[in-house]
């Protein structure tokens, strides 16, 4: 129990840093977004870089920051719940039914979706795809690739918030009581 544990406690630490780390791209994107609405407002534009690729450098931005971002938020007890199932449920039933749904809905959804992400970027940088649009950004591989990126540190945060609910499962006392999820800070 206690190496599992262990192995959980990791996987938080690295998904931390790589959300955090991903976290600084926000600064890129708000000043993009301000560039784009000057530009757009002044009517001035970068020859060959006008108002597409910038409005496509957004949503890059966006995808940038969300994608990292969501084994963070499961970690951290952060996502969207349906607590209308889990009210009036003890502790104890609250960690059964996290279990169910991560073995029966989580692992599932996870595997199929990170397996169609890889071939969806894999197609993607074969072709050496590109925007459709004549002006817009080249390489839109890479966008897609943090699609994968995104759905493997989801999969890794699934196999951590696995391994702390069967720890407060099975575990001793004082172990179990440590698996518990962190206070989320607002």
């Amino acid at each position: 129990m206690q190496v599992m544990l262990g192995i959980s406690d990791a996987i938080d630490r690295v998904l931390e840093k790589i959300a955090r780390g991903f976290g600084w791209l926000f600064l890129a994107l708000v000043a993009v977004i301000c560039w784009d609405v000057l530009t757009r407002k002044i009517g001035f534009q970068i020859p060959g870089f006008g108002s597409t690729p910038i409005q496509e450098l957004e949503w890059h931005l966006h995808g940038l920051l969300f994608l990292p971002w969501l084994g963070y938020a499961y970690i951290r007890n952060v996502h969207v719940r349906i607590d209308v199932f889990t009210a009036n449920k003890t502790p104890r039933q609250q960690v059964k039914l996290e279990l169910f749904g991560l073995i029966v809905f989580a692992i599932p959804y996870c595997l199929v979706a990170t397996y169609y992400a890889y071939l969806f970027a894999q197609v993607s940088f074969l072709q050496n795809e590109s925007s459709d649009a004549p002006n817009g950004l080249a390489y839109r591989w890479i966008i897609k690739s943090c699609l994968f990126l995104g759905l493997v540190l989801l999969d890794a945060a699934v196999a951590s918030v696995l391994m702390r609910k069967l720890v407060q499962l099975f575990g001793p006392p004082e172990i179990a009581a440590r698996a518990a999820p962190p206070v989320t800070r607002v």
